[in-house]
């Protein structure tokens, strides 16, 4: 179902993410709550390459005036993984990340950096599409349809292609983080090889 036009842009994207070169290293860095925006700021204060995935949503705020309650609703960008963020750097400056007291650890790397950055341009990919169509960001793990699309926008990304009452639903694993990114994705747009388990 595809969305209301939204009064937000998608944020720029800056592509040296993707390119570290001699000792930067791009990790995830878990973030307190809520702190995820302050690191940004922080980052991009010190020169420090970084992305923060965002996805829009719609937040409901409900309120008493004169006694009588209502509710009303707004759009909102909120982290697309909570608590996430990415960042490039040498690991000498992983100390000024220490020192703004905002972050609670590094997310420890259990594959090659390769896969990050593979993680980094899949969540680019759904950033971009989630301000034109719904997004969802859960933790159910799909068990069936798996495939390798080879072509187009998830050209080398594997994933799950599920239909669900007729909609036909694309489902990615972020290993970083554990979690699942669903939208909707017509199958007939794309090459795609079934993969067996």
């Amino acid at each position: 179902m595809a969305k209301k036009p939204s009064k937000y842009k998608v944020p720029a994207f800056n592509d040296a993410i993707l390119n570290p070169v001699g000792e930067e290293i791009v990790r995830a860095v878990h973030t307190r709550p809520n702190q995820e925006v302050v690191l940004e700021r922080f980052c991009k204060k010190k020169g420090i390459v970084c992305y923060l995935p965002v996805r829009r949503t719609i937040k409901v705020h409900s309120i008493t005036q004169k006694g009588i309650p209502y509710s009303y609703s707004k759009e909102v960008l909120r982290p697309m993984f909570p608590s996430y963020i990415f960042l490039k750097l040498p690991s000498s400056m992983m100390r000024v990340i220490h020192d703004a007291n905002i972050f609670a650890r590094v997310v420890p790397l259990q594959y090659e950096q390769s896969k990050l950055l593979d993680e980094i341009r899949v969540a680019r990919a759904f950033e971009t599409l989630g301000f034109e169509q719904e997004l969802e960001v859960h933790t159910d793990i799909p068990t069936e349809g798996r495939f390798l699309i080879t072509s187009g926008i998830w050209e080398g990304v594997e994933g799950h292609l599920v239909n669900k009452d007729g909609v036909d639903k694309w489902t990615v694993e972020i290993e970083f983080c554990k979690q699942f990114v669903t939208t909707t994705i017509d199958p007939t747009q794309f090459k795609m090889i079934p993969l067996n388990d």
